[in-house]
């Protein structure tokens, strides 16, 4: 698929709109919309008895998901939203009073208030606040202490745009027996992510963002190692091994793999989404998509410290992906402008953000600058 192609996918690329918020949520592309709407044409009149073949759509997409991490598809499963993910992760952990947890003082909440959550097992929360933005492994080395148990971070800041050193936090985690835990909703699927490698041992990712899905359809990667530390806290006929022996009721007999935690019927209709989506990606090159969206972000960043205007992302591009963000005097009035211009972006945290994707082309980009500056 060509740049043409992929464009053609989107009609509000037809008109003057220029869409650059992806950060917060993506346009559906055709593909998207007509793979939900032939699952619901057959739901409604041919597939009443929908579960077989809505289940096989799930396991396909458990499989995309897992070659875009880079491991096994029976260490995904599916859940509502990211924050529905972590809180799976951090109400299942067995807390023992004085257990720390460490995170960024500026995550989005969903990363956050799932943990803040165990307060009421005595767990203390300690923040990473380093002045620069930037969460790297030094900074989590200096914030780290004999009682922290779990470190929760985002892949890619959805305020300063930086992408953290995963595999070299993961490792550090991993040698000091600290669960790491990764909300990869603003990196996917435009970063390359290794779950194995960077000793990962929980995920959590919604679709509605880059990921060009709907709402209300997230899914999460359970490393074994967090399996084991995860108590069932909530439990539904397809967390057992034999869910259609219906009076059995063998509560030992758990699944033994992660998918024990998807309990019950899922959001097929958005699995359905995302399962179209992933191939939209696929057919364009998830490599050519990380490499346009580092030319994007790095257009942003060059274009605008040459007007004067401090950046908040990095320009490495080790530590940037595809959100830029900026410290400009009366943030809200510029977004207006923009608005106006039907130039889509966003203020967060008091700063203008910016987050294109790989179909936005260096026109449109350059419109968003120049209207910065009108």
């Amino acid at each position: 698929m060509n740049l043409e192609d992929a464009r053609g996918q989107f009609p509000h690329t037809w008109t003057d709109m220029v869409y650059i918020n992806h950060a917060a949520i993506s346009p559906l592309p055709f593909v998207v919309r007509d793979a939900v709407d032939k699952y619901l044409e057959r739901r409604a009149l041919k597939g009443i008895e929908f579960y077989p073949w809505a289940v096989k759509i799930g396991l396909e997409t458990k499989h995309m998901i897992a070659d875009l991490l880079h491991t096994k598809s029976d260490r995904i499963a599916f859940t509502l939203n990211t924050a529905e993910g972590v809180s799976l992760l951090a109400a299942g952990i067995d807390w023992k009073e004085g257990d720390r947890i460490l995170l960024y003082r500026y995550e989005y909440p969903a990363n956050v208030y799932p943990y803040l959550n165990q307060r009421r097992h005595g767990v203390e929360i300690d923040f990473m606040e380093p002045a620069d933005y930037r969460i790297t492994l030094d900074v989590v080395k200096k914030h780290v202490t004999p009682k922290t148990r779990l470190l929760a971070l985002s892949f890619v800041q959805f305020l300063s745009g930086f992408r953290s050193d995963l595999e070299a936090i993961g490792k550090f985690c991993r040698e000091h027996n600290i669960i790491f835990a990764v909300d990869a909703i603003q990196g996917l699927p435009h970063s390359y992510i290794d779950v194995e490698k960077s000793n990962i041992d929980f995920l959590a990712a919604g679709s509605h963002k880059w990921l060009m899905g709907t709402e209300g359809t997230a899914f999460v990667y359970i490393g074994s190692r967090a399996q084991e530390l995860i108590h069932q806290s909530s439990m539904g006929a397809s967390s057992v091994m034999a869910p259609f022996n219906f009076f059995d009721f063998d509560i030992d007999r758990l699944r033994t793999d992660a998918g024990r935690y998807e309990n019950g019927t899922m959001n097929f209709p958005g699995i359905t989404a995302l399962n179209a989506a992933l191939k939209f990606h696929g057919e364009f090159g998830f490599a050519e998509i990380q490499k346009r969206v580092l030319e994007h972000s790095a257009f942003f960043i060059s274009r605008f410290k040459a007007h004067g205007v401090n950046v908040l992302t990095p320009e490495a591009e080790a530590e940037r992906a595809a959100i830029i963000s900026i410290e400009i005097e009366n943030p809200d009035q510029v977004l207006e402008r923009l608005l106006k211009r039907n130039i889509i972006v966003a203020v967060r945290g008091g700063k203008l953000r910016f987050s294109p994707h790989y179909y936005n082309t260096e026109e449109e980009l350059r419109l968003a600058v120049n209207a910065v500056f009108e």
